[in-house]
């Protein structure tokens, strides 16, 4: 029995894995010019970065931008945003790497992606801690009939 539960308890964990780890991306990588990672200032719930910022969530940029990538990588070099513009606006980010980005944007914001926000990977986690909880409960009961044997 305890064989089963444990196989129960390990597949429970996998199952949930996917929604719990952040998408293959770049957004947590910095440039390599110095400029800082997306994930300094914004969350990307869609790609699992979920963490409190005070910049917006960027999960659905790419679409909002039309799905055009050079708008993309416009935004990025000139936002308006008083911050982003000091801060990559004169910066000399490689092509290759602002196109990474914008590709992970794109890979996050296509249909086919399952878009989680912070609420659905906490509820997922609460509902694993939950059975884990009933499983140790299960495991660890007081048995009435050895104690009386004492």
């Amino acid at each position: 029995m305890k064989k089963f539960l444990s196989i129960i308890i390990i597949l429970m964990f996998f199952a949930f894995l996917p929604m719990i780890a952040p998408a293959e991306t770049t957004f947590g990588e910095p440039f390599s010019n110095g400029s800082p990672a997306c994930v300094s200032c914004h969350s990307i719930a869609a790609a699992g970065y979920t963490t409190p910022t005070w910049a917006i969530d960027l999960s659905t940029v790419y679409n909002d931008l039309g799905g055009d990538p050079e708008v993309m990588k416009m935004v990025i070099k000139s936002s308006g945003v008083k911050a982003m513009d000091a801060v990559y606006g004169n910066a000399a980010i490689p092509a290759k790497e602002l196109d990474a980005k914008v590709s992970s944007f794109a890979a996050i914001s296509s249909e086919k992606q399952a878009k989680l926000s912070s609420f659905g990977i906490y509820t997922a986690a609460g509902g694993v801690f939950i059975v884990f909880l009933i499983i140790v409960r299960l495991f660890f009961r007081r048995n009435n009939k050895l104690e009386e044997n004492r």
